[in-house]
């Protein structure tokens, strides 16, 4: 029976019946290995294990792969030859980049088995027909589920013979210009915002190297917290001197991107990680962090990231650190970042953007 504390959603249900109606009509796909990747709820993960089928984990968020741990054990951060080989179903939920699609089907494609089927599953009012065509540069086959709790399933079969080590158009390429310096920016598919200069990280990386804080000393320690594309990281490491700077997303995908940007942009002696919020660095170990924070959790509008994320950076900071945050004007965070964190202040501000500086007291 599935974990008694696990609620599937509306997708996962709708996923789960179509599993059920896929293994009913090729009994054969049971026995052969499965692979469920970024599952959100852990129902997918705890079902495949109920119905004691061969499955591998792919996540690519750490929250989620601790947070499922007791369930599926250690799994796998990224898509790889190794873990996809020979899968003959593997199952996902479709991420809002089209991006994340388009790198994800090249790897099924081109690494699980032959007779691999593919399902990709979001809620009807999600779905696009831009999805169908990226999926059918890749596979010969491509068709809908038919809709059960108001989501639907796109199913791809039979890969086309594909060749190469990597998805031919990623990492994502772009150069740009923020404060009179160049940057190359590369980005995979699950990557926020791609390889495109988030308006929000400019106003940011403009708003430092005019008013730097006083905190960017030879002995500090900067930590970009949430460092998606690494834009803000390259931007940081180009300008300013100091004693250590880690950058650190709890996407893998991300992760691999700030890696990739950094040795686009020759800069190296950045330790990057991939963990959930800050949670493998020490209490009061940072002079500054900054911040972009998400205020989406895959298709919902959410601020409980962005809250814990100031929690972490509050633990984290030593007293007199600061955090430097950009966040869009909607979101109305200063009082949050005030009472989690301490004093804020206004720096800068635009037509969508906001950015303060909050300094830890005690």
């Amino acid at each position: 029976m599935m974990t008694q504390d696990i609620t599937p959603d509306n997708v996962d249900r709708m996923l789960l019946r179509v599993l059920e109606e896929t293994f009913t009509a090729e009994p054969w796909r049971r026995e052969e290995p499965m692979v469920v990747i970024n599952d959100v709820t852990g129902a997918l993960s705890a079902w495949t294990l109920d119905q004691d089928l061969p499955v591998r984990f792919i996540q690519d968020s750490a929250s989620l792969a601790a947070a499922h741990a007791r369930i599926t054990g250690s799994v796998a951060a990224v898509p790889t030859p190794e873990v996809l080989a020979g899968a003959a179903t593997v199952v996902t939920r479709l991420a809002r980049p089209l991006e994340a699609l388009e790198e994800l089907s090249w790897q099924v494609a081109r690494w699980a088995a032959p007779e691999v089927i593919f399902l990709a599953g979001q809620l009807q009012r999600h779905l696009s027909f831009s999805f169908n065509p990226i999926l059918e540069r890749v596979f010969d086959e491509v068709t809908a589920s038919r809709g059960y709790h108001k989501a639907r399933a796109l199913r791809a079969q039979r890969p086309k013979a594909l060749t190469g080590l990597t998805p031919p158009r990623f990492p994502r390429k772009n150069t740009v210009t923020v404060a009179g310096q160049t940057f190359h920016l590369r980005a995979h598919g699950l990557t926020f915002g791609a390889a495109r200069l988030d308006p929000g990280t400019q106003l940011l990386l403009e708003t430092i190297q005019t008013q730097p804080p006083e905190q960017f000393t030879a002995q500090a320690t900067v930590v970009d917290l949430g460092s998606g594309n690494g834009t803000v990281i390259a931007g940081l490491a180009r300008s300013f001197a100091v004693g250590r700077y880690i950058a650190t997303d709890d996407s893998a995908s991300a992760v691999l991107s700030t890696l990739a940007t950094l040795a686009a942009n020759g800069i190296d002696g950045v330790g990057v990680m991939h963990q959930s919020g800050m949670v493998d660095l020490p209490d009061a170990s940072a002079d500054i962090v900054v911040l972009n924070p998400p205020f989406h959790a895959g298709t919902q509008l959410t601020s409980d990231i962005a809250f814990f994320l100031f929690d972490e950076a509050a633990r984290t900071l030593k007293p007199g650190g600061v955090l430097l945050t950009v966040f869009n004007a909607s979101r109305h965070y200063r009082r949050q970042l005030q009472h989690r964190v301490g004093p804020t202040l206004q720096l800068a501000r635009d037509k969508r953007f906001i950015v303060t500086q909050s300094q830890k007291v005690h």
